[in-house]
């Protein structure tokens, strides 16, 4: 009974490391490619997009995608979203995950350190406490929101240095 009690403990632990499908490495990939190569990528992998948003002259055009939910729309909740940002006026694009699930934030920040990001900044906006990673020409933006209660989200920003600026200019 012991060990049965382990194994689902266990399971349930992996559950929300494995809830959704995509890694830091993953994500930091997708952040440089085209919007064509990112749908791609996240619709083979149980992702589905459910809205874009155009280019204007104050903001980048995005397109934003949700994990195992192919009916999303009103009334349907979710846990996971990906939005990838793009810019042809700059040529810039950036991803970004948003969820709630704390197991994975952990495992999102472990994965940050074992790919040798370093802290490069670190500051409290609308709230919430922001650090900024830096591994190469590459940044991860990390949003901690307060008292985590299990309705704010954590938010991981990933970009080239040059688009980081550009984005958050």
């Amino acid at each position: 009974m012991k060990q049965l009690t382990i194994l689902l403990t266990l399971a349930l632990l992996s559950g929300g490391l494995f809830a959704q499908n995509v890694t830091v490495a993953q994500l930091s990939t997708l952040s440089n490619q085209s919007l064509g190569e990112v749908e791609e990528y996240l619709r083979a992998n149980n992702w589905f997009f459910f809205q874009g948003v155009d280019e204007t002259d104050e903001k980048y055009g995005n397109a934003k995608f949700v994990f195992d939910r192919p009916n999303f729309g009103p009334g349907v909740t979710a846990n996971y979203f990906i939005t990838h940002y793009i810019s042809e006026n700059d040529n810039a694009t950036a991803t970004e995950i948003i969820f709630r699930d704390k197991v994975l934030f952990d495992a999102f920040n472990e994965q940050i350190k074992n790919l040798k990001f370093k802290i490069k900044d670190s500051k409290t906006k609308d709230g919430s406490i922001v650090k900024v990673f830096r591994g190469g020409s590459q940044i991860i933006e990390v949003s901690i929101p307060p008292n985590f209660e299990g309705t704010n989200n954590y938010k991981f920003l990933f970009a080239r240095k040059k688009d980081y600026r550009r984005i958050r200019g």
